[in-house]
């Protein structure tokens, strides 16, 4: 039986009303299986391939009582998604009078309640928001979830290798300790690895089956590159020009690595522009963007009826928030992955079916990675994820929200979490009581009669916000131009008035500081500076760097590359080259290793070098992928002697707290950690002793 037939009579009105031709590749081969089989599945397809429809119509087809509780949980990497996705399925849902319901800090409040007293329908909901219903509303949660049939999880792969995603994972464990029945789970995403396949078939903890259904199908590529030298004092000339230029003839989005590049290029562009008398518009989206100003961004270039228009963006815009059409991205230097780049290049061609890529790199390394992401990308090849090993600070923090959730759990009880969770099975028992300790001897846990209840340092913990996150949140000002919020700066900047600052793609002069209110205030300006936003560091993988060595050895790359672009590979090859195994490179003080492997790896030799001395003798420009020092020629051959295994590390560890604290500074919930956990996370999460040793061995003469 055709797909469409299966479908009840509402919602082939509704595809019929839109004017469909007919339904996408990957909406048939959904509505099928889920007629066909009582498995879960993963949407494996492009972005614009009809995902989100290929994940609620099977699930809203099969819903046969409405009014018996809420039948469908939609979980987003994303606020921002949420919303989008409510306007995508809320005509739908009115064509059978289905309630949708979004459920985050900026949602309605009399619709969270409206639900609350009667629960049916569809909810959108957040990572965090589940976390904070677990936490503080229990019973609300055990109201709500439990008539749910169906659990929908956008962007799935976001949730894969971080500890947001374990964290979302063991609440899918929680949750479904609520539920009448087994429900059923769809996943969706763009870009992933087939060799992760297994991970992401793991990730719901379900006992039913789970398949992939993969659109294997690709949009032609059409791809220009450049090299300009930057300037040290300010972008390279010559490559905001190439950027304007395509800027007159096509939409599209710009994806520097950074805020602070977002806001200059912003800037720029558009005091271009205006000198030009361009009418192309020019707007910056980041995540210290205020909301509106983003929504601003978001509706013009939804509805933009022909009018040109360029966003600078960072990952804000990489997610699948439909901006509707725009005919090419510009990639401003490296990405930091190639299924970063894959997200990326999914927002244009929508029209076309062809996407469109401008990559220009300012710096040597980051055209080199760029080139071998680009390259992997056209053969088809994306990153694997690096999954966390032993999250023992991830359980330390859901052991307490549980407390919270159960108003206290068996001392005993709590000692078996990792047989009673899926999510926790590979946490030792001797682990898990010293961490049980740990929390207990910290007033994390109190004891009361062999119950376990939450002590009074997690009541400090529970009086901020932010509780219910696993990613950093700034310590910002927010930033005013008389009444209108136009973004936040972290407090990390120096601020003075007078000072002259871009945000939200406009400059602006600061004319007053609260720093009681954390409030800044500001007039328009004509220039200035961009803000240091602070940023994590990002691990590049193996298979970039092999390629960026197979590219500088293997003149067969070079086929499509400008002259530029050449010369600088032949001064990077000449450099590199020099040596037959270990690659050994000239610099101010002596001699750096360039070693060409991913992040894990160079970190873990520049760690087993600096083991050698009380200080930190070696450093690590990772970018480049070389180790500097003044003695590695020697030292490295001593490193191969020695032989470290992981207890030598963990000794070395120990004696050396300040290493450990940079190694882990961007776990927020280190602080609920024994050393010895610590620095067990560490050896098998930020380091990769084995590889090292196995490069080492492999060069060694």
């Amino acid at each position: 039986m055709e797909s469409y037939n299966l479908l009840r009579r509402e919602i082939r009105q509704y595809v019929y009303d839109k004017g469909w031709p007919s339904l996408k590749k990957i909406q048939a081969a959904s509505i099928k299986h889920t007629y066909n089989t009582e498995n879960n599945f993963i949407l494996a397809a492009p972005t614009a391939s009809g995902k989100t429809e290929a994940a609620f119509l099977p699930a809203i087809n099969s819903i046969d009582d409405w009014n018996t509780g809420l039948k469908i949980i939609y979980i987003s990497p994303l606020i921002a998604l949420i919303n989008d996705q409510f306007e995508r399925i809320n005509e739908l849902c009115d064509y059978m009078d289905i309630t949708i319901t979004s459920w985050h800090g900026e949602a309605s409040k009399t619709k969270k309640k409206k639900l609350l007293d009667r629960p049916n329908g569809i909810l959108l909901i957040t990572p965090e928001s589940i976390e904070a219903m677990l936490s503080l509303r229990p019973e609300e949660a055990k109201f709500l979830f439990k008539g749910t049939e169906w659990v929908i999880i956008d962007e799935i792969h976001s949730f894969q290798d971080n500890n947001r995603g374990i964290q979302l994972k063991s609440l899918i464990e929680r949750i479904k300790k609520y539920m009448e029945k087994e429900a059923r789970f769809i996943g969706m995403s763009a870009t992933i690895n087939r060799q992760d396949y297994k991970n992401i078939k793991n990730f719901f903890g379900s006992e039913r089956k789970t398949d992939v259904l993969l659109d294997s199908s690709k949009n032609s590529l059409k791809v220009t590159k450049n090299f300009y030298r930057e300037n040290i004092k300010k972008e390279s000339n010559n490559a905001l020009e190439e950027i304007y230029d395509y800027s007159q003839k096509e939409s599209m989005l710009i994806f520097p690595n950074s805020r602070s590049e977002v806001e200059r290029l912003s800037v720029s562009l558009s005091s271009l522009a205006k000198k030009r008398k361009s009418h192309t518009k020019y707007f910056a989206h980041h995540s210290s963007v205020s909301k509106d100003m983003r929504l601003s961004a978001e509706n013009f270039a939804k509805n933009n009826r022909g009018e040109l228009f360029t966003i600078c963006c960072t990952s804000t815009l990489e997610l699948g928030i439909d901006i509707g059409a725009v005919d090419s991205i510009v990639q401003y230097n490296a990405p930091y992955s190639i299924a970063s780049l894959g997200q990326r290049l999914g927002r244009s061609g929508r029209a076309t079916q062809r996407n469109v890529l401008h990559f220009i790199a300012t710096d040597e390394w980051s055209l080199l990675q760029g080139l071998a992401a680009i390259s992997l990308y056209e053969e088809g090849i994306i990153d694997k994820f690096q999954m966390i090993i032993k999250p023992y600070d991830v359980l330390a923090h859901q052991i307490i929200s549980i407390l919270l959730e159960k108003s206290g759990v068996p001392l005993e009880e709590l000692k078996n979490i990792n047989k009673e969770f899926e999510t926790w099975k590979e946490i030792e028992d001797k682990e898990l009581l010293e961490l049980i300790e740990y929390l207990i001897e910290n007033k994390y846990i109190e004891i009361i009669e062999e119950e376990a209840i939450t002590g009074m340092a997690s009541e400090e913990l529970l009086r901020k916000s932010e509780f219910f996150t696993h990613f950093n949140i700034d310590d910002n000002f927010f930033v005013y131009n008389r009444h209108t919020k136009i973004g936040e700066i972290s407090s990390v900047n120096h601020f003075e008035i007078g000072t002259n600052i871009l945000l939200s793609g406009k400059v602006w002069k600061i004319k007053d500081i609260e720093y009681r209110a954390k409030k800044i205030y500001v007039d328009k300006a004509i220039d200035g500076k961009a803000p240091l936003f602070p940023g994590g560091s990002v691990n590049t993988t193996y298979d970039i760097r092999k390629r960026m060595k197979e590219i500088l050895k293997e003149k067969s790359y070079w086929e499509s590359y400008s002259k530029n672009i050449k010369l600088v590979l032949i001064e990077l090859a000449d450099e590199s080259f020099r040596y037959d195994k270990f690659h050994w490179v000239e610099c101010s003080d002596g001699l750096g290793l360039r070693t060409f492997q991913d992040t894990k790896t160079n970190r873990t030799l520049e760690l087993l070098l600096n083991m050698m001395y009380d200080k930190e003798a070696y450093t690590l420009k990772d970018r480049e992928s070389t180790i500097y020092g003044k003695n590695i020629k020697n030292d490295i051959y001593e490193v191969i002697e020695k032989n470290h295994n992981e207890k030598d590390v963990f000794e070395y560890l120990n004696k050396h707290p300040q290493v450990v604290e940079k190694y882990i500074s961007s776990n927020k919930y280190r602080v609920l950690l024994p050393n010895n956990l610590k620095i067990k996370y560490i050896i098998n999460n930020v380091l990769d002793l084995q590889n090292a040793k196995n490069y080492l061995k492999e060069n060694y003469k």
